[in-house]
């Protein structure tokens, strides 16, 4: 084991213990932490905002910020309960919480606290809530929308049809490079959460529609697969302000025209399709089962047609 070197060098020793033990100091030390260990973009833009914002919370409610001070009551009464007040969901809430505990339980490792005050909050419990997808017609009537004779209607054609053959998140979609699709094996890498690499299948269709597009797209500077009118990598909001204008367009009011809801559409066909829970965490990339299981319990038609066997109104009359 190399030894620590003995003499401090003069940045330590001119760093005042208030200046250690501040907000800004540690939070930075968390940001290096997460550089050095390579985490998506998107990923580390999640843990520098939500920091950010529990730090002005702190502020705007007068609690001293610096981290040994917080305690576990200071996270509930202004953190959970503040936020509640506010009329914040629970989603929104349980975000802002998993930051705060991956930023105290880095300083809890490095020994720059002595209690982690999270330690003991538990996530605020969500509501479950009807999963939204699209049917058969609406599907057909969005892919009806892009004009083809363009390029940005091709493309965008393109991305509707992938999001439903695969059900990637609309992050990883926008961060598909040309490089990653192979097509003899008929598959495509994707990177998800925590940069965490998956094989998604593509199938005949969509091989073919890929093929298409890749001809029409060209040899551009840029390996991002899909590209705006100027050839630059197209961005997330831009596939949602698309999908959302064909969804206008095609009239569709009762469900949500994101890229998500072509998700949730892939997750429900593949259940009825008749796909098994590991063959669906595989695809869609779920660090656990409790999403995946959301979607056997709501949308298998085997449950369906065994609650025909044994539904006690049926049987009644």
């Amino acid at each position: 084991m190399v030894r620590r070197k003995n003499k401090l060098s003069p940045k330590v020793l001119q760093t005042s213990k208030s200046e250690i033990d501040s907000f800004e100091y540690l939070y930075n030390l968390f940001i290096r932490d997460c550089r050095i260990r390579n985490l998506s973009e998107h990923t580390f833009r999640y843990y520098r905002n939500e920091l950010l914002k529990f730090c002005k919370r702190l502020e705007q409610n007068e609690v001293n910020t610096s981290p040994a001070t917080i305690t576990e009551e200071t996270i509930q009464d202004v953190v959970i309960l503040g936020m509640m007040n506010e009329g914040k969901k629970e989603s929104t809430i349980n975000a802002n919480l998993r930051a705060i505990r991956s930023f105290f339980g880095f300083l809890e490792r490095e020994g720059f606290i002595l209690e982690n005050p999270v330690k003991d909050v538990k996530l605020v419990k969500q509501k479950r809530t009807i999963i939204e997808t699209f049917s058969r017609d609406q599907i057909h009537d969005l892919l009806r929308q892009p004009d083809r004779s363009t390029f940005t209607g091709l493309r965008d054609y393109t991305i509707m049809m992938f999001l439903l053959e695969t059900g990637v998140r609309v992050r990883e979609l926008c961060d598909i490079q040309t490089t990653d699709i192979n097509f003899q094996d008929g598959v495509v890498r994707v990177d998800g959460k925590g940069n965490k690499e998956r094989f998604v299948p593509i199938q005949k269709t969509m091989k073919k529609q890929l093929s298409t597009y890749l001809q029409v797209r060209g040899q551009i500077d840029t390996k991002t697969l899909f590209v705006n009118i100027d050839d630059n990598p197209l961005r997330i909001r831009a596939v949602q302000t698309n999908i959302a204008k064909y969804g206008r367009a095609a009239g569709i009011q009762n469900v949500r025209c994101s890229p998500h809801t072509f998700r949730h559409t892939f997750a429900k066909m593949s259940v009825q399709n008749g796909a098994d829970v590991f063959s669906l965490q595989s695809v869609l990339g779920h660090t656990s089962m409790d999403m995946v299981r959301n979607y056997v319990n709501m949308f298998s038609n085997e449950i369906r047609d065994n609650h025909l066997k044994f539904s006690p109104i049926e049987k009644l009359f």
